[in-house]
């Protein structure tokens, strides 16, 4: 694993080993030293530096081996208990269909006769009252009779035979 902050490294400059705090204190004393109005834009610098920095180096360790390991084992123990338990629902609605669905439907059915049902959905949704048929008989016959009887008389031949 490679150190992120390393390439910024300036051998010019001192360090304060691995004291982080003392780093901070030493720039704060130089800080102090500016005019107070150039300080706050320092600090604020000083500030995106060091958590930048901080970020780098987080990411650059990743997850630790024991975290990878357990996180793997967590996540093998519940997808193993989730297939279990889809499994187990899938046998216990076959198991269940397969033992209890055709009765269900016979006793259904032995208890409904399917005729009356559909007489009752006839008489409850198609009533010929409901259709004036007499009306539209009589209504067919003056639009189209005229026509009809013309066609009729018009292809009607015969042929007269004189006997001796």
């Amino acid at each position: 694993m490679t150190n992120p902050v390393s390439q910024f490294r300036n051998g010019i400059f001192g360090s304060r080993g691995c004291n982080i705090q003392e780093a901070i204190d030493y720039a704060n004393e130089m800080i102090n030293t500016l005019p107070q109005t150039d300080q706050v834009g320092i600090r604020v610098g000083l500030g995106v530096l060091i958590n930048t920095i901080d970020n780098a180096v987080t990411q650059s360790q990743g997850p630790s081996p024991e975290r990878i390991a357990i996180t793997q084992l967590i996540s093998s123990i519940i997808s193993e208990q989730l297939n279990v338990t889809m499994n187990d629902v899938d046998e216990q609605i076959s198991n269940w269909m397969d033992n209890n669905l055709r009765d269900k439907m016979m006793e259904m059915l032995a208890h409904d006769n399917v005729d009356d049902q559909i007489s009752n959905w006839m008489s409850n949704n198609f009533d010929l009252d409901d259709y004036n048929i007499d009306g539209a008989i009589e209504q067919w016959m003056d639009n189209n009779i005229d026509d009809k009887v013309y066609d009729a008389v018009n292809s009607i031949s015969f042929t007269v035979e004189i006997g001796r």
